[in-house]
């Protein structure tokens, strides 16, 4: 194979822009378009001039029967994830779907356990895996260097509760759940993936502030190897914050809205600009196809998150006592 053969299931704004990341992957060549909404295809195209000839359906297993992909990439409603991605992997796709990958426990397995009959690569698209500042973080720890991790802690703000007020993301039958799921799970799959820590116990509180979906979470963790940890993750902010802390027992990484510093036991503090070896899921997607490189987010990673995540529900539903991560 010199091309995979690449459909898109949904082609809503954050679809466009992964349009733009996989048409800069040589051996991508993209075939179809999927989307119930005609306008949502019109805008893609129009997004996409190079794309404006391309076969267009509203109804993916439609489209997997007649274009037969290679692969498909999606980007709909987390509560349909599931389906299509059993659909893709039924028909014979490798698939790569956006974050969350799933919104239960047990659907996680479901789709791993199909992955590994057919034998095809499945990718959840946290794309942190690819930024050079956590893949720096990440060779630190495993290397030793570091020491072991301790405590972790984590404040992601957004203006969530505005920004998505109307959509289907505060509709609990479509998005599952809600910031903690959405916009959180990319720093509950960055912290585990980054420390390669799992936790044990959670105690979390949740306030969905008048919608069907949490807004605002806050939970405190004891990892598995001993360490400790909190994220709080706020849907009703001010605009867009992260910070992201991991002390270990030899080095300390600051991450602030994206920007890394290190500091180490003799207190010597580094900035760290301009690291290399960044790339994108899109591009790790494909080139794993064709087993030039491994798949460096799989499945098992939406699996990790979405442990968690259940767990802290289930916490917060419980007036945050402490709940261990199963499944």
């Amino acid at each position: 194979m010199e091309k995979v053969r690449v459909a898109m299931v949904g082609c809503g704004g954050f679809q466009r822009y992964r349009l733009g990341n996989l048409q800069q992957v040589a051996e991508a060549e993209i075939v179809a378009l999927c989307d119930p909404t005609e306008e949502q295809i019109r805008l893609t195209k129009k997004a996409h001039t190079k794309l404006a000839d391309l076969p267009e359906f509203n109804d993916h297993l439609k489209m997997l029967e007649e274009i037969k992909p290679d692969a498909i990439m999606i980007a709909t409603p987390h509560t349909q994830h599931v389906g299509q991605i059993m659909d893709g992997l039924g028909a014979g796709c490798h698939v790569c779907c956006e974050k969350p990958l799933v919104t239960t426990v047990a659907d996680a397995h479901k789709i791993i356990a199909e992955r590994d009959r057919v034998g095809k690569v499945g990718m959840v698209s946290y794309q942190r895996h690819f930024q050079a500042e956590f893949r720096y973080i990440k060779a630190k720890i495993e290397s030793g260097e570091a020491g072991k991790v301790q405590y972790i802690s984590v404040l992601q703000s957004q203006e969530w509760l505005r920004a998505v007020k109307g959509t289907w993301r505060q509709i609990a039958a479509l998005s599952g759940g809600g910031q903690l799921n959405d916009s959180g799970s990319h720093v509950l799959d960055i912290i585990l993936w980054v420390t390669g820590q799992s936790v044990d116990t959670v105690s979390a509180f949740t306030d969905n502030k008048g919608t069907e979906v949490d807004i605002n979470s806050t939970l405190s963790m004891m990892f598995k190897g001993g360490a400790m940890g909190n994220i709080a993750i706020i849907g009703d902010g001010m605009g867009w914050h992260e910070e992201i802390t991991i002390w270990c027992e030899d080095m300390a990484f600051f991450v602030r809205d994206g920007k890394l510093t290190m500091v180490d036991r003799a207190q010597n503090k580094l900035k760290c600009e301009n690291l290399t070896g960044g790339s994108t899921p899109d591009k790790n997607f494909i080139h794993s196809i064709l087993g030039k490189v491994a798949c460096e987010s799989p499945f098992e990673c939406g699996l990790e998150v979405i442990r968690l995540t259940e767990a802290a529900w289930a916490s917060g539903a419980n007036g945050g006592a402490p709940t261990k991560v199963t499944g």
